[in-house]
């Protein structure tokens, strides 16, 4: 019997045991036909129960459970019952593969398998070709327990059993190995099934692919047993993406946030989805004490509350939150997201910073501004969904600023034949010079009041009469110096084309 709030658990003891209770479930549903036989196995909200008769061997009975619950592939592809995927998801299958053996089954001897890589194609669309490639294995660890000492050599369940990196990656004990009991031992087994993986792609093609482990907090078995389910099933809002693309992210807390944000998006669908408090991201990576193998590299927490959490959902969400595929020298693609953003803001979300911190980093340089305009919607959308109010009126009056500026410039456009387009960009540039300029919460305060006078012949903004007192306290507050010269940027880049359109129009 293995109960989740056993005092002696650990929060991958806890994931392990989710991962062990979906594969029973898809024993008692979707995949009964591959389901041990002469055993007994149950799971209810806080326990599961494992159990076998005298006429079954211990490590007959062990062996049959591994059999059942860490298999492959016709393709080749590790196969965990316990995930619920379907035939047709060879995307998350192979996202799922690279993930774990680049990580849990990170060395050959753990998964022993073909020279050459094998592709699959991962398109969303029928006519699509988007080839992916991976090695094919002939076994992996789990499948006989290997590296875990959990038999004797006569046959029987060792007392005391070994932990191996394949169990917890990046786990280390010094200069000994990480003991448990056998039953223990056997429970860690199931951490692959129930810690979701993503492919870790920070707009650098890398030649050792870095991963991220979720490790959730499990806190209702039944419930995380459909969690896992719908989890790789796509949630609802999710499901414009590609299985493979869904599992790209740019950053280590974008992991974590992506995992709980689709899980807050299916509990207004299916009140059985959850069973999650929250989650500790683990990325693997290289690292520079040691080149030979890849190490657990951070972690990070990640809770569930996230006040601003709907920012990152309309980045992610849109083109900001697609992915780019690059062709490689060798057969297939390389995945790496479309831009920086959602996880500049996921990570700010994590840190408990402000939700753009840190966005002129992303246009320091003129090219890689240039490569945001374009994406536009993504920054309207992310505008939309802001809701502190000093945020949204600093933007407000920003854009309104900056509509009034494009009127004049197009006005004087029509009257002098110019290209209006050319002095957008013109204009445009200098904007963002200037405002990565100003060092002092004074030069950005006295540039922004210049700016907006300035759109207006020397009169007042609408912006400024309905909320004149927020403004002048918000932006004379050296407090807010980086969070308001991240919000001129932020502006700057959510001006749609259709409010330039309309600056047009009201000069006209």
């Amino acid at each position: 019997m293995y109960r989740l709030q056993d005092k002696g658990y650990t929060v991958y003891h806890r994931a392990a045991l989710g991962g062990l209770a979906a594969t029973i479930h898809a024993w008692q549903t979707n995949r009964s036909d591959i389901a041990p036989l002469d055993l007994k196995y149950e799971y209810d909200e806080q326990s599961v129960s494992i159990g076998w008769g005298e006429e079954v061997s211990d490590k007959e009975a062990i062996m049959r459970l591994l059999a059942a619950s860490f298999r492959l592939t016709s393709n080749k592809l590790i196969d965990l019952p316990g995930l619920g995927l379907e035939d047709n998801q060879d995307g998350l299958r192979v996202a799922i593969h690279n993930g774990i053996t680049g990580s849990f089954l990170q060395h050959n001897k753990m998964r022993p398998g073909e020279k050459e890589n094998r592709t699959v194609n991962v398109a969303m669309e029928e006519d699509d070709v988007q080839m992916v490639s991976y090695k094919g294995l002939y076994s992996y660890a789990h499948q006989t327990a290997q590296g875990t000492d959990l038999f004797t050599k006569k046959g029987g369940l060792s007392k005391i059993a070994t932990i191996p990196q394949s169990l917890i990656p990046g786990s280390t004990a010094g200069s000994g190995d990480l003991q448990a009991s056998w039953k223990e031992v056997y429970l860690l087994l199931y951490l692959i099934v129930g810690s979701p993986i993503y492919l870790l792609r920070p707009r650098i093609q890398q030649e050792k692919l870095q991963t991220a482990i979720i490790v959730p907090y499990v806190t209702n078995l039944i419930d995380y047993t459909f969690t896992i389910k719908q989890f790789a099933r796509s949630p609802q809002k999710a499901r414009h993406y590609a299985d493979y693309d869904r599992r790209i992210v740019g950053g280590a807390q974008e992991a974590g946030i992506r995992f709980v944000t689709e899980l807050s998006l299916e509990q207004t669908l299916n009140s059985e989805w959850g069973g999650v408090g929250g989650c500790m991201v683990v990325t693997m990576g290289k690292v520079s004490w040691d080149n030979n193998q890849i190490n657990r590299s951070s972690t990070y927490h990640i809770g569930t509350n996230y006040e601003e959490i709907d920012i990152y959902l309309a980045a992610y969400q849109s083109a900001l939150g697609g992915v780019t595929k690059l062709k490689t020298k060798k057969e297939g693609i390389f995945a790496i997201p479309s831009s920086s953003v959602p996880a500049l803001v996921a990570s700010n979300l994590a840190s408990e910073r402000h939700w753009c911190a840190g966005l002129l980093d992303l246009v320091k340089e003129q090219k890689d501004f240039r490569k945001l305009l374009p994406l536009k919607g993504g920054f309207q959308a992310m505008k939309e969904a802001i809701r502190n109010k000093q945020d949204r009126i600093i933007i407000e009056a920003f854009h309104e600023a900056w509509r009034r500026t494009m009127g004049q410039m197009g006005e004087r456009a029509r009257r002098e034949g110019l290209d209006f387009t050319r002095q957008l960009e013109v204009e445009q540039e200098k904007i963002r010079n200037t405002i990565l300029r100003l060092k002092t919460s004074d030069s950005l305060a006295n540039w922004f009041l210049r700016f907006c006078a300035s759109a207006t012949g020397g009169g007042t903004l609408s912006s400024f009469q309905t909320n004149m007192k927020e403004i002048h306290a918000f932006i004379t507050d050296a407090r807010n110096y980086e969070r308001f010269q991240n919000l001129c940027l932020f502006a700057l880049l959510s001006y749609t084309k259709d409010e330039a359109n309309q600056a047009q129009e009201e000069e006209r």
